[in-house]
């Protein structure tokens, strides 16, 4: 008004001024009097297309404002109605007279607006939109109660979408809003275009939305119909477990299976540690669709390791690696085993990061089949005058061998016929124990010999056809010591295959063993060979 009424007022004066040569004056001053007047009604008219209010109503079932968690109770510790202001908007500021204002909170098209019982009124600002002052309730406002409010910012109305299939996934301009019934959504005035669509069924209408309209709002009902022929069954795969998205929404793990309407598409696979992959197809209406996606890009380091000796095998547990060409791996931790034969393997645990390298040096020592501390057992025959079957365990001290057997006899003697018995035949088995010393010497990597100095206790059973209680010299013994050498050799490590030629020496020797010795077919002393294995740890 400040700038066009002089102006006006102006050019009015000089065509008055030109044509009329009277009180000037006067006729002025009726005629800014006019434009004061027209624009005042010009901004009235203004602020009437501002912020404004379309309906406010207590919602009877919404206990919203009586419920753990979302109730808010006022500065005298009572509980607080709820107004749902429905809006898109953001931005307001609230003003509830003296009975002020609880809280606020913004939800997804809404403002969740708390405020004392018996509130009367509410001023409601806008930094574009303007001014709603000192707006009165319809209603009585009751603490712990629900209430609606529909706000109109003066650029469009509320439309409430329906469609003839329930629960469609309605989408306005390309944006998807919800799903159908979609009640008192605020659009803004020109052409929108609503497409409507579930399962197989699908609508589109186009409206404009004009400042004639209803402000209560108006209702738009969207026709749907079959769409099956237009659309083909797709399947999309993905190695490694990977997440399938469409739209932006998780559909699969590995394997997604939909039905889509002809044309083109992109999924994107995603993995922790990994890039996402983006693929692109095409359906085919009528047609099962099988869509190999693109696995998402794992995020990697390098693996950098020097070996000695070289051409050592390198795995992680998956693969072999080339080390000779910096292995990329996928970020991590990996337990990598190195091995050659003839050497001891190693296990290194390293983890990777995102485009960093791991160097390190590995160094392998080959196979100690000759142990200078070690535990064995095994097992041997022994030949001997009388054979049998031994069983050995020994011990290695600083290369120190002390080694214990038993021999259970297999063989036996020659029939004796003793006096008062020549009816009678009588048959000896010799089991033997023996302690041997040894020290292990060292010829070649799978080779050792083990020069040994032995104890041997000799006992002999009788075995006789006699039926009387007593078998003569059951029981004889004898001991003697032994000379001897175990030569081993090692085809893998912790076996030992062996054979000791060794030869013993009688010192003692009870009456009972004497006789059956001189009467016998064998002595307890001389030449005996030991030939069996031994494992070693």
């Amino acid at each position: 008004m400040d700038l066009c009424s002089p102006v006006l007022s102006c050019i009015i004066y000089l065509i008055l001024s030109m044509k009329y040569k009277c009180n000037i004056r006067v006729m002025m001053k009726k005629v800014n009097l006019i434009i004061f007047v027209f624009l005042l009604f010009a901004n009235l008219n203004i602020q009437a297309d501002g912020i404004s209010v379309t309906s406010f109503k207590l919602l009877e079932t919404d206990l919203t404002a009586n419920t753990h968690g979302t109730q808010k109770l006022d500065q005298n510790g009572e509980k607080a109605a709820l107004i749902r202001i429905v809006t898109t908007e953001r931005g307001f500021t609230f003003e509830g007279g003296s009975l002020g204002i609880v809280g606020t909170e913004e939800k997804n098209g809404e403002i969740w607006l708390y405020v004392p019982r018996h509130a009367q009124k509410l001023t409601i600002r806008h930094q574009s939109f303007g001014v709603l002052r000192d707006y009165f309730y319809p209603v009585t406002i009751q603490g712990g109660r629900t209430y609606e409010m529909l706000l109109d910012i003066g650029i469009g109305r509320y439309v409430t979408i329906t469609t003839t299939q329930a629960k469609s996934d309605i989408t306005i301009d390309g944006v998807s809003v919800g799903k159908s019934p979609l009640y008192n959504r605020y659009l803004t005035y020109g052409k929108h275009t609503i497409t409507a669509q579930r399962d197989l069924y699908e609508g589109t209408k186009t409206i404009n939305v004009v400042p004639t309209d209803d402000v209560k709002g108006r209702v738009e009902n969207i026709e749907m119909e079959d769409m099956s022929q237009y659309y083909g069954d797709v399947v999309v795969t993905v190695d490694n477990k990977a997440e399938i998205y469409f739209r932006d929404k998780l559909v699969g793990t590995g394997r997604w299976s939909a039905k889509l309407r002809e044309g083109s598409y992109t999924v994107e696979t995603r993995k922790a540690d990994c890039d996402p992959s983006k693929t692109t197809f095409t359906v085919e209406a009528k047609k099962r669709n099988i869509i190999k996606a693109i696995v998402p890009t794992p995020h990697i380091g390098y693996l950098d390791v020097y070996t000695r000796p070289a051409n050592v095998k390198v795995n992680n547990g998956i693969d072999y690696l080339n080390l000779q060409e910096r292995p990329p791996l996928p970020i991590g931790t990996y337990q990598i085993e190195f091995t050659k034969k003839g050497y001891v393997s190693e296990t290194r645990e390293y983890t990777i990061k995102r485009n960093e390298t791991i160097r390190d040096t590995v160094t392998l020592h080959r196979v100690n089949y000759v142990k200078p501390m070690a535990f064995y057992f095994g097992g041997a025959f022994s030949y001997q005058t009388l054979s049998g079957v031994s069983g050995i365990i020994g011990l290695v001290l600083w290369n120190n061998d002390l080694q214990a057997s038993y021999t259970f006899g297999m063989t036996e003697t020659e029939p004796i016929y003793w006096n008062g018995m020549k009816n009678t035949a009588t048959t000896y088995k010799m089991n033997s124990i023996s302690v041997k010393y040894g020290y292990q010497i060292s010829l070649a990597r799978k080779f050792v010999m083990t020069p040994q100095l032995g104890y041997n206790y000799n006992t002999l059973t009788a075995k006789t056809a006699a039926t009387s209680n007593k078998t003569y010299g059951d029981g004889a013994k004898s001991e003697a010591i032994s000379v001897g050498a175990r030569l081993s050799i090692i085809p893998v490590q912790h076996l030992f295959l062996f054979v000791t030629p060794e030869f013993s020496f009688k010192i003692s020797q009870d009456d009972y063993y004497k006789a059956i010795t001189e009467c016998g077919s064998f002595k307890g002393d001389g030449f005996a060979v030991h030939a069996g294995l031994l494992i070693n740890f």
